[in-house]
Formats: structure tokens, sequence, C-alpha cells
């Protein structure tokens, strides 16, 4: 678990001869798992004292290094761009296109029922809901024994992460209400007006799986990345040690 492991570079080529040559995009697949066990302590109980196990790890890409002139630019250009951010990210919404395959195996003898989760990390932070709020994304599945079950977060599903994780920390109240899978933050009037003008990139996600018995659920992710702007470090090059990113806490209004 951490930094996905990666399984395949390949290059894009010219075209048919008739339809001449394209601009060529690299694609970078990545895969990486977590898993909850026999042995998995439980992360938290409920009100009803029921046990909740909760497995969750940071995947982290790879990304090619700024040099110091791209970074005393990033931050000269920040004025009235991100003001919760020291500087502009060197990966912008759309520099990367990402795709999140996911397969969550139920390897035991037990029906149960799991919940996938998915919050994003960008240069600056990371989604870090607590009990009782949502997850930027997740999806909850009854599971029969050893059964497999597959899915996939679209480009534009984890282009949201991206625009919402941006919008809750540049100051909008109410964080449940942003990662809602029902509000779309770039459509929602009354979260729209958060979002700031340069939104960050994921350059990573946390991703997880929650149960309410410890039995062995296997959670396998791919990523697979469409390098627009040559920010995705290929296999074997020294990666860009990235700022260490800080949680973000949901803001949630107290019911009055």
């Amino acid at each position: 678990m951490g930094e996905l492991r990666w399984q395949a570079t390949l290059h894009g080529a010219c075209a048919l001869a008739l339809l001449g040559c394209l601009t060529e995009q690299r694609y970078h697949v990545l895969d990486g798992e977590v898993e909850v066990t026999v042995d998995t302590p439980p992360t938290y109980f409920t009100e009803d004292d029921e046990p909740i196990f909760r497995v969750d790890a940071p995947f982290s890409l790879r990304i090619t290094a700024p040099s110091d002139a791209d970074l005393a630019r990033l931050t000269r250009e920040l004025a009235g761009k991100t003001p919760n951010y020291p500087r502009l990210p060197w990966v912008a919404l759309r520099d990367l296109g990402l795709q999140l395959d996911y397969a969550l195996t139920n390897d035991s003898d037990r029906a149960l029922t799991a919940l996938v989760f998915v919050n994003g990390v960008n240069e600056f932070q990371f989604y870090a809901p607590g009990q009782e709020d949502y997850n930027q994304w997740e999806r909850r599945v009854a599971l029969a024994p050893r059964q497999r079950i597959t899915g996939t977060l679209t480009e534009l599903e984890m282009d949201e992460l991206a625009i919402d994780l941006a919008t809750v920390v540049n100051g909008a109240p109410n964080s449940n209400l942003v990662v809602d899978r029902n509000s779309q933050s770039s459509r929602d009037p009354r979260v729209a007006p958060y979002a700031p003008v340069v939104i960050p990139g994921l350059v990573g996600v946390r991703a997880g799986i929650e149960t309410t018995v410890a039995e062995h659920v296997l959670l396998e992710l791919t990523l697979r990345v469409t390098d627009h702007e040559d920010r995705a470090q290929p296999r074997g090059d020294a990666s860009w040690m990235l700022p260490q990113a800080a949680p973000f806490t949901p803001i949630v209004p107290e019911e009055g």
C-alpha cells in the first residue's frame, strides 16, 4: 500500500496515414490494493456499539519535478486566484486525465456489506472526513460469499473530486453539501461561488473499505493516467518529492 505500482507505460502513435499524426499523449497504468482481514481491529464503534472496520491508504502518482523557476513563477502568479494555497499548483485540473477502476472481492464464506470510498489528494491537502461525514466518493454494496464486483470512476468523476476539494478548502460553509454525489460543484449555485479560479489537480487518492465485520475483503485499484501536460514521471526516473499534503477536515454546520 502507498504509492501505486507502475504497471505499464504506453505511448500514442500516428493514426492511419490518411488521418495524419495526432498529438502524442502518454498513458500510464498504475495499480494497488487495500484489504480488511479477520485480524483487522475495529476503527470505531457506533452509538449502538456496533464495530466498524475501516481501512484506507494513500496512493500517490509519480510527478515530474518543477524547476525552481517554475515554482517561482507559480508563486508570483498566485495573486487573487487560490488564496488558501502558498502558490499556484504545478498540477492543475485536467493537466492529467484520471480514470480509477476498482474491483471489490469478498474472499470469505460470509455474505456482507462493504463501503468503497475514495477521497482526493492534491499538492497541498487531502480530504479527511470524520466518522459521520460523507466521503468524496462512496458506494455501499452487498456482497455474496466469494463475490467480486467491479466499477469505474470516470475522468469526469475524478475531476469532480478535484473541484470539490478545492471548493471546500476555499471556504464553502458546508463540506457535506459540496461532496454529496447529487451536487456538481461547477453547476450548483449554492457551491459554485466558492470554487477558486485555478483548481489544483489530483496527484493521488486515499481509497479504502469500510465493513461491519472483520472478514477478508480486498479492494484492487487501477488508475489510468492520460498525461496532457508532461506531469506524470516515467518509471525509472526520479519523481518529485511532493510537499506533505495536510488533511482537510470537513466543515459541517451544526443543526439548529
